[in-house]
């Protein structure tokens, strides 16, 4: 274990570096901070974002199985217990943030900035029904010329607490996997991809108003954790030698 951790460390303090940065510049999220290009981050968090996410899932289970069943293995029963690892992980991180998101109780920073400009709180916000939040949303944004309407139909959609973020979740988990999984001299093309597509998340979770820099501390870090114990069992079922 002490070697696998060894190997994950590198693209720990990658991954938690931008967050890190933020924190020491002291930058927070303002409307100002979208440009032309904010558009192209939206389209980074949507291959974490549900229903797209089931298609990244699906990609990765793909990748994954091609990678780590040879020819000479039960192939069956491997891709079984690749399947297993791999939605355990995913599963099990999505809960862990529920549940963490249900005690904490943080804001968003689009929630903490739309319920400041029209004079209510973010306390009241939360206090309305899902459906109630899109429509608060939808409303207040309905003649903005700050926030584009795709940001708003993002925002509508995603009005749950910020502590820690999923999608980031999501996506340190599946990098850690394959870091922990695959080999990396081997794999290291597929490897590196996953580690930008995952800081690309961090970042477009920042920028589109979503989390703070402390959210995604906490989400990379049990990705790292589950990247952990899921390399434990993938040893023991023999996925990995």
């Amino acid at each position: 274990m002490g070697l696998v951790i060894k190997k994950t460390i590198a693209t720990l303090a990658i991954f938690l570096i931008v967050p890190l940065f933020i924190i020491v510049i002291n930058w927070h999220w303002l409307p100002d901070t979208l440009n032309d290009k904010s558009e192209y981050f939206f389209w980074v968090t949507e291959t974490a974002s549900y229903p797209w996410a089931i298609i990244t899932s699906i990609f990765y289970f793909i990748l994954f199985c091609a990678l780590l069943v040879s020819k000479t293995d039960k192939k069956f029963k491997k891709i079984v217990l690749v399947w297993l690892v791999l939605v355990s992980a995913v599963l099990s991180g999505q809960v862990i943030k529920s549940i963490i998101k249900s005690q904490t109780a943080e804001s968003r920073p689009y929630v903490l900035w739309i319920t400041k400009e029209h004079n209510t709180t973010d306390q009241y916000f939360y206090s309305l029904t899902k459906p109630e939040r899109a429509a608060f949303i939808k409303e207040s944004l309905i003649n903005s010329s700050t926030i584009p309407n795709w940001l708003s139909k993002h925002w509508q959609n995603e009005t749950g607490y910020s502590f820690p973020s999923g999608h980031t979740l999501f996506a340190a988990t599946f990098a850690f996997l394959a870091i922990v999984l695959l080999n990396f001299r081997r794999n290291y093309i597929f490897i590196s991809l996953i580690v930008i597509w995952t800081v690309l998340i961090e970042i477009s979770r920042l920028l589109l108003g979503m989390h703070t820099p402390i959210d995604l501390i906490l989400s990379v870090i049990i990705g790292w954790g589950i990247a952990l114990i899921c390399y434990f069992y993938a040893k023991k079922w023999h996925i990995v030698t």
